[in-house]
């Protein structure tokens, strides 16, 4: 039987955790676990969480990449799956993903990141650029075997990410990771996979400029060096 940890790391999110767990409790067995990584949060986040029933590993602000890595550290699942405190989480997602690690070869599993947004333009800007980040990434894998999925919407082997190092303090986090993955074939891009993230990235240091900063923080991963957490906080 597959079973989930579920780790979401947060910094005052009041405003999303309970509706996110909410979402996922219904989906949960009783050998699955939910784990909030939290930075210190000043508002009701932990306690909140709590009430829902997650565990609460409490760290210093030290970025996105670090809580993830940090949570499955402590998860006591095989499985671990990464998603956001803003995600909206549809029915049927974990047993999605169970059904994926019903084969013992899989190693790991990248979904389909979509957004919510008062504007229905910008909505389709932002969901044509993730579709697209995402079909690179399946081609990519097709060419290279190279392992890229998105760090909000995956699901691994614990061992398979932790032998690799984890998610750090940088930048693309996911992008850093796929550089020390190993080489494989066993992983789904699974585009129904979906979780629809709020955009407010995206209005709070502008889409193009967002997008900008991606694109360095790649290219620097490339050229063997890195942008650290510390210049840039995508919300944590």
């Amino acid at each position: 039987m597959t079973v989930l940890s579920i780790i979401i790391p947060t910094l005052n999110e009041e405003e999303h955790i309970g509706n996110v767990l909410a979402d996922l409790k219904p989906q949960l067995r009783p050998e699955d676990e939910l784990i909030v990584v939290d930075g210190q949060s000043r508002d009701r986040t932990v306690e909140i969480a709590r009430k829902h029933g997650a565990k609460i590993l409490m760290q210093p602000k030290k970025g996105n990449g670090l809580a993830r890595t940090e949570g499955a550290r402590i998860a006591k699942n095989d499985i671990i799956v990464f998603i956001d405190a803003d995600s909206k989480v549809p029915p049927g997602f974990t047993e999605r993903i169970r059904g994926h690690f019903s084969n013992p070869e899989l190693l790991l599993v990248g979904g389909l990141d979509l957004y919510y947004s008062d504007s229905k333009a910008w909505k389709f800007v932002y969901d044509s650029y993730s579709r697209i980040i995402f079909l690179m990434g399946k081609a990519n894998h097709a060419i290279s075997r190279e392992c890229w999925v998105p760090s909000n919407n995956s699901a691994f082997r614990k061992d398979v990410f932790l032998s690799a190092g984890g998610y750090r303090s940088v930048v693309c986090e996911d992008a850093d990771l796929m550089r020390r993955l190993p080489r494989t074939g066993n992983i789904i891009y699974d585009d129904r996979l979906v979780l629809d993230l709020s955009d407010r990235r995206f209005r709070q240091h502008g889409f193009f400029r967002t997008v900008a900063l991606w694109s360095w923080g790649n290219l620097k991963l490339i050229l063997g060096s890195k942008v650290g957490s510390e210049d840039y906080k995508k919300g944590y």
